[in-house]
């Protein structure tokens, strides 16, 4: 079995698991919308990446469907906007905050540098370092469309 096939696997088996030992039941509605949302926006920054040729991806799932990866845009990166929003700080001090998103920014960071370097999944054409203001940005909108959204929820159970 290919390596990429190992990671991708164990990824998936990771995500899953967590998803339903670490979530308490109170969040997980709030952690699916975190998910879907993490995954139309993925899906938007994966086509603009390889559409101006940014990255590619030698190892796909469905290589005659899309030249985009099916599990790391639909799964595994959508899954860390998910655990982002479901243990941001309750409190809003500044500095919990900052600490949250550059613990989760640079957790994805490695993900994607490792993946990137060492296995065929992906392969990066130009500048990673671009991917961590993305990637904050990436969070921060994802993190203010939940917030959004669970307010909207709140108000319509009132």
């Amino acid at each position: 079995m290919k390596k990429e096939i190992i990671i991708l696997l164990i990824s998936w088996i990771a995500i899953v698991s967590l998803y339903f030992w670490k979530i308490p039941t109170r969040l997980k509605g709030r952690a699916q919308t975190a998910f879907l949302f993490g995954q139309s926006i993925a899906w938007i920054y994966v086509f603009l990446s390889v559409y101006f040729k940014r990255v590619e991806f030698p190892f796909r799932e469905f290589s005659y469907a899309t030249q985009l990866s099916f599990s790391l845009h639909y799964m595994i990166y959508p899954a860390f906007a998910m655990f982002f929003e479901v243990t941001y700080p309750s409190s809003n001090s500044r500095t919990s905050v900052i600490l949250h998103y550059a613990l989760f920014v640079v957790i994805t960071n490695l993900y994607a540098f490792f993946i990137g370097h060492y296995t065929e999944l992906v392969r990066p054409l130009k500048n990673e370092f671009l991917n961590i203001p993305i990637f904050t940005f990436l969070l921060f909108v994802a993190h203010q469309f939940n917030k959004w959204f669970q307010k909207g929820m709140q108000e319509t159970n009132n």
